[in-house]
């Protein structure tokens, strides 16, 4: 079940607004937003899954530049895929990149698919990456739902699924999918990311200096 309040385009359009506007002064920087590739990034959503964006940073310019290409990875000695990953930890993600790369080598040859349906038949793929993917290294006007980015949703417009697996639910992507901008779609998902690591926090919220304070639902309710 999807629960939402009524949503005023008038809303949505200043909530991305503002967004954009306070990630454009404060957004991270991030050694896998620059110099993008399919390749790269679906690399960096590898590496980010369950680990803090600090600790990958030291990893990720070491492992692109290990191996700069699928056929690179693909080529390489699992043992030297593993050992890049001692200092964060969660080593079946040298195991699934390795599978990947040789899915990608064997079945697309040796290009990371350009297609939601290519990018979900990879081997750990899902709909996250899948459209992280398409939006950060094709440039494709989707969207991006995590945890993160359902509290965001749920916290300012009242955005709710009962479902045990949110990050699956369709009408939360329908929603996400509609807040996408027109234009600066790619920027806006990044300042979603951003915001949610720095402003909307899981524990203690930086409510009084957050840009869309005044649309926050929830903080209207709880005030």
């Amino acid at each position: 079940m999807f629960m939402r309040f009524s949503l005023k385009s008038e809303d949505a359009e200043d909530s991305s607004i503002r967004i954009l506007g306070w990630y454009r002064k404060n957004k991270r920087v991030l050694s896998w937003r620059k110099n993008k590739t399919p390749y790269k990034v679906l690399v960096s959503e590898f590496l980010l899954h369950k680990t803090d964006a600090t600790k990958v940073s030291v990893v990720y310019p070491l492992f692109v530049k290990r191996f700069p290409c699928v056929n690179d990875l693909n080529k390489a000695d699992i043992s030297k895929i593993r050992k890049l990953f001692s200092n964060i930890g969660l080593f079946y993600r040298a195991d699934r990149l390795k599978k990947v790369s040789n899915q990608i080598v064997e079945e697309f040859n040796g290009e990371v698919p350009n297609s939601r349906e290519g990018l979900l038949s990879l081997y750990g793929v899902g709909d996250y990456i899948a459209n992280a993917v398409l939006c950060f290294g094709y440039k494709k006007r989707v969207a991006i739902v995590d945890t993160n980015i359902i509290r965001i949703y749920g916290r300012i417009f009242g955005v709710k699924s009962n479902t045990s697996r949110p990050h699956t639910d369709k009408k939360l992507w329908e929603f996400a999918e509609e807040m996408l901008p027109k234009n600066n779609y790619i920027e806006y998902n990044y300042a979603l990311l951003d915001f949610a690591s720095d402003i909307c926090k899981t524990k203690s919220p930086k409510c009084k200096i957050c840009p869309i304070i005044t649309i926050c639902k929830e903080y209207k309710e709880k005030s």
